[in-house]
């Protein structure tokens, strides 16, 4: 079995942390186009919220195809080769969309892209796992996964800005741009753990039952965790937007639930990694989360609900992000990551149309953030489900 040595200068698992982030945060201000320039698209191209919220889904539609062959092409021809072509199609597609003149060809470039992202969900968060996974896992992956609402935070914070001052399309080339930063920091600087066993040619490794069946659980709690927070970021603004805050000050205020996450995902991480209490961790922000979207939609407080509500869900996402790699062998994560994130895909493609399909419904955005605290609740339920699963003798000590 062939696999990875270096000499005295083999890479830092803090660099290539940092390597990996940056990908990250391009990911997420490529995703978060689309609703930063609802009130444009809506006006040029005349389309719904319905309309909208299928553009933001379609981001991730080619996942549901791709999560599980991105799995076993990384297992054949190298997590970064794989990773460096979406990267390549996430700037293509940011720039069809940026030139597109109609609806159609809009959506056509938000396919392109999320093809793209569809390996790097997957096979970034396998190559992260690599490096952590025998040490301060909890810590490496809360710092990772910053990176994903760090761009979405960012977008929300200057693309409505860029939009209006010099046209929706700007913002879509931006996102192309920041793209190609990320294809050329992996291109030069990302290299696999020594010890790694290298890319191979023969047979494909598949998982055995027990590990199909917890990814897959905790795969609908990363889905529906991740839904609510996709339904919250795309109709929080409106929401403050029909209780008359200008659009571009309810996104800010809104990000505000996104830039919180820069403290919350590493405390969780930390307090689960330090104090070896996970599961803790996991009710406590989950729970938290619960009341706090409630309130939002019976105060008038957006600068300190939304916060809130970001720092509680974000101090659990830790170690939701962290169950597959617990269960899974070395030798399946790549086509485990995949089947993780189907059940992501799924979510990420039909919930935030749902949210938009509610808000079209009941005339106003307070049924779509009542929809993603339902979907919060249903985390809680399937994360404590994997747990017993697991088994309760490991479930506060990994």
């Amino acid at each position: 079995m062939a696999v990875v040595h270096y000499g005295r200068y083999a890479p830092s698992r803090w660099f290539i942390l940092l390597v990996l982030f940056s990908a990250r945060v391009a990911l997420g201000f490529q995703f978060q186009a689309a609703g930063s320039v609802t009130p444009l698209l809506l006006k040029d191209f005349g389309s719904s919220y319905t309309g909208i919220g299928t553009l933001v889904g379609l981001f991730m539609v080619p996942g549901l195809f791709l999560t599980v062959p991105s799995g076993f092409l990384s297992q054949r021809y190298g997590d970064k080769r794989v990773v460096l072509v979406g990267l390549g199609l996430m700037m293509a597609g940011g720039m069809i969309a940026g030139f597109a003149q109609n609806y159609p060809t809009i959506a056509i470039g938000r396919l392109i892209s999320g093809t793209g992202a569809a390996a790097l969900f997957v096979l970034m968060t396998k190559m992260l796992a690599d490096w952590f996974a025998e040490r301060e896992l909890f810590l490496g992956m809360s710092i990772y996964i910053i990176g994903w609402p760090i761009g979405i935070a960012a977008a929300q914070a200057v693309q409505p800005e860029i939009a209006v001052t010099t046209g929706w399309s700007i913002v879509f080339h931006i996102t192309s741009l920041l793209s190609l930063v990320a294809l050329l920091a992996i291109g030069i600087f990302y290299r696999p753990p020594q010890g790694l066993e290298a890319p191979t040619h023969g047979r494909f490794r598949m998982l055995d039952r027990r590990e199909l069946i917890l990814v897959t659980i905790a795969g609908f709690a990363w889905m529906f965790i991740n839904g609510a927070y996709l339904v919250m970021v795309s109709f929080g603004p409106v929401l403050l937007h029909e209780n008359d805050v200008p659009f571009s000050e309810a996104a800010r205020a809104t990000s505000l639930m996104s830039w919180v996450f820069l403290i919350a995902l590493p405390a969780g991480g930390y307090l689960a990694t330090r104090y070896r209490i996970p599961l803790t961790v996991l009710i406590a922000g989950l729970s938290g989360a619960i009341i706090v979207g409630v309130a939002i939609l019976y105060t008038n407080l957006p600068v300190v609900t939304f916060p809130l509500f970001g720092m509680l869900y974000a101090a659990a996402a830790p170690v939701l992000a962290s169950l597959p790699a617990q269960v899974l062998k070395p030798s399946h994560r790549a086509p485990g990551m995949g089947i993780y994130y189907i059940w992501y895909f799924v979510g990420s493609a039909l919930l935030p149309v749902l949210g938009g399909y509610l808000r079209d419904v009941t005339g106003t955005a307070a049924a779509s953030v009542l929809f993603a605290v339902a979907m919060i609740l249903a985390t809680l339920m399937l994360a404590l489900l994997f747990h017993a699963g697991r088994g309760s003798g490991q479930a506060e000590d990994v």
